[in-house]
């Protein structure tokens, strides 16, 4: 897919999900009483499911950051790895085949 088309999608793609959450936000304007440990306050039912939202999105990643630190190490000493392998395999190349005969 070219980058133009793809950029097009991405565009198409945000405007659809805007406006689906606009729409959603829309219908769902209730107030609710959200309690918590020290009091509680009324929000909209669309405000409390969004900062939910958002609070998982945010521990997901948090919970996920270890695991790609590990990988970036792990991507890191093998790219090392595969310059040394290169560089000896190279040198192998350049040695001439000595016949034992």
């Amino acid at each position: 897919m070219s980058r133009t088309i793809k950029r097009v999608f991405y565009i198409c793609l945000f405007f659809f999900v805007f406006i689906l959450g606009l729409v959603f936000f829309l219908k769902n304007d209730q107030v609710m009483t959200f309690n918590y440990l020290t009091g509680s306050i009324e929000l909209p039912l669309s405000f409390l499911l969004l900062s939910t939202l958002c609070i998982g999105v945010l521990l997901g990643i948090t919970a996920l950051l270890p695991i790609l630190v590990n990988m970036k190490r792990e991507r890191s000493r093998l790219e090392k790895q595969i310059k040394v392998t290169e560089k000896e395999v190279n040198n192998l190349r350049i040695i001439p085949v000595k016949d034992t005969h």
